[in-house]
């Protein structure tokens, strides 16, 4: 039989573990340490080597994904908390994700990352990382009044669905998974107290935003399925498919234009020269020209010019003469290389009147809107329940879960929860609106001004964008919300603070007498 001791790490690995051979000296604890974590690596690299023996990679790949995050955690929880978002919004292939079943849905790598998250947070609180001083801020108060009674309303609407109506848990559970990104907020706030934490996190929600950036350029451009089989189509318009057109789609969309704003601000603020604004913002601003969407478009437009009338007007004038050479460029080269393309882009936007008479993508979202509106007048309070059919008979039988689903997000939370819950989930996007725009226009750092400018400006895309997509009932929509929200209030907090222990006073005065 082999004796316990043959099986002792090597030297050197034992002095690596051990952090050196001035610590494996007899009379320590660093030789039994050193070969526990021998032991340790040796069982791991079994254990994989096996797996992958009868395995296929991605699985592998999915295995360690949720362990990696743990570790990032622990070492950098701001880019754990990117990597949530990054999971949320469908960064990875949806193929090499794992997914655990639970009550006849799924856990998901990113649920679980949520999950990890909050207990670090509680963590953090209990033992006192997350306490700072802090200085009342107008604004701040009623945004955690808001988001505190909205998520006691969640809960209301939880209970009456699971226990009042009578609809499937598993479809109950699944409108409420992504509800539950709300938590994101607080978790945010307390793991971002620390001031460097808060500048790398804003760092690394810009990188992400690139990243899903060149996704969008290798699905538009390649062809190739970055974000699955989803995230490419043919563009259509008013039922006309136009198969030379690839439309490129992305759930993390919004982080794209969150990274554009803040790149942006960055710019006309003087925090990044031109190259790097012109590098960083002409990527992101392709990602999002490769979804041919209009709501987008007019969306990012409006956002931007809001975001830069905040921050520095005078920079509107140069700025706008950069998008009309960029366009003018743009469509010089698409039609030397691709008219087909072009005139069919200029024809989807040409044609917003002819889609709104009787086109089918129009036609539908007015089906939804009618089938819905006598839910709302019958149950204005409590709503119908999360995952209810609204549409019953007149759905479809062949794909029921869209019987479930709406598009506008303003209808789709009241009907499923009521009027009180949207009413609250509007308030706490409104206070995060208003608190960026005084961040803004504040003679605060540039930090604050800039991820007050982006993060309040983001609340007005959400609002525009929602009135055709459910972001306020979508997990992706829902955590980009939250993390704008927390960045908003700590750069509300921060500003206050540089000022001194009377500046949160100050201020509110100053919007006192405003008033």
């Amino acid at each position: 039989m082999v004796s316990i001791k043959r099986l002792q790490a090597p030297r050197w690995a034992r002095d690596l573990v051990g952090n050196g051979p001035a610590r494996a000296h007899p009379g320590t604890r660093a030789q039994p340490l050193a070969s526990a974590a021998w032991f340790v690596l040796v069982f791991l690299a079994l254990f994989f080597g096996l797996a992958s023996a009868v395995l296929p990679a991605y699985f592998l790949f999915s295995l360690l994904l949720v362990p990696a995050v743990a570790v990032v955690l622990v070492v950098r929880p701001e880019y754990a908390l990117t990597a949530c978002v990054a999971l949320v919004c469908g960064l990875i292939h949806p193929g090499l994700v794992p997914h655990i079943s639970l009550f006849g849905g799924s856990l998901a790598a990113a649920d679980a990352t949520l999950l990890m998250l909050a207990f670090y947070a509680a963590w953090a609180t209990l033992a006192g990382a997350g306490k700072v001083t802090a200085v009342p801020v107008p604004g701040t108060r009623l945004l955690a009044v808001a988001a505190s009674l909205f998520a006691a309303s969640l809960v209301l609407a939880i209970a009456v669905s699971l226990l009042l109506r009578d609809i499937p848990p598993a479809w109950t559970l699944g409108e409420m998974r992504d509800l539950l990104y709300v938590t994101a907020l607080p978790i945010a706030v307390v793991i971002l107290r620390r001031q460097e934490r808060q500048d790398r996190f804003v760092v690394s929600i810009v990188v992400l935003g690139c990243l899903f950036s060149v996704g969008q350029v290798l699905q538009g451009v390649l062809g190739i399925p970055v974000f699955g089989n989803a995230g490419i189509s043919v563009l259509e318009t008013l039922g006309r498919q136009e198969a030379s057109t690839t439309r490129a789609n992305t759930l993390g969309l919004n982080v794209i234009i969150f990274s554009l704003l803040l790149t942006v601000g960055a710019y006309v603020l003087d925090v990044i020269g031109k190259r790097l604004f012109f590098s960083v913002g002409g990527l992101l601003l392709v990602g999002i020209l490769l979804t041919f969407g209009r709501t987008t478009f007019a969306a990012v437009l409006v956002c931007v010019s809001l975001l830069v009338w905040w921050l520095n007007p005078r920079k509107i004038p140069p700025l706008v003469g950069l998008l009309v050479v960029t366009v003018a460029i743009g469509s010089f080269l698409a039609i030397t290389w691709k008219p087909e393309s072009f005139y069919a882009v200029l024809y989807r936007l040409t044609s917003v009147g002819e889609e709104l008479d009787y086109g089918y993508s129009a036609q539908w979202r007015f089906w939804e809107v009618d089938a819905m509106l006598p839910h709302i007048q019958a149950h204005p309070l409590l709503g119908i329940g999360l995952g209810a059919d609204y549409k019953g008979v007149s759905g479809s039988s062949l794909r029921p879960e869209l019987n479930r689903y709406m598009h506008n997000a303003y209808l789709y939370m009241a009907g499923k929860m009521g009027l009180p819950a949207l009413a609250l989930f509007l308030v706490s996007m409104a206070a995060i609106f208003a608190i960026g725009r005084r961040l803004a226009r504040s003679d605060a750092s540039p930090w604050c001004r800039l991820v007050g400018a982006a993060g309040g400006v983001m609340m007005f895309r959400f609002l525009f964008a929602s009135v055709t997509e459910p972001h306020l009932m979508s997990d992706y929509g829902v955590v980009n919300i939250a993390v704008a929200g927390a960045l908003v209030y700590l750069a509300a907090q921060r500003a206050a603070l540089a000022g001194g222990p009377d500046a949160g006073q100050r201020a509110q005065a100053q919007h006192r007498d405003r008033s």
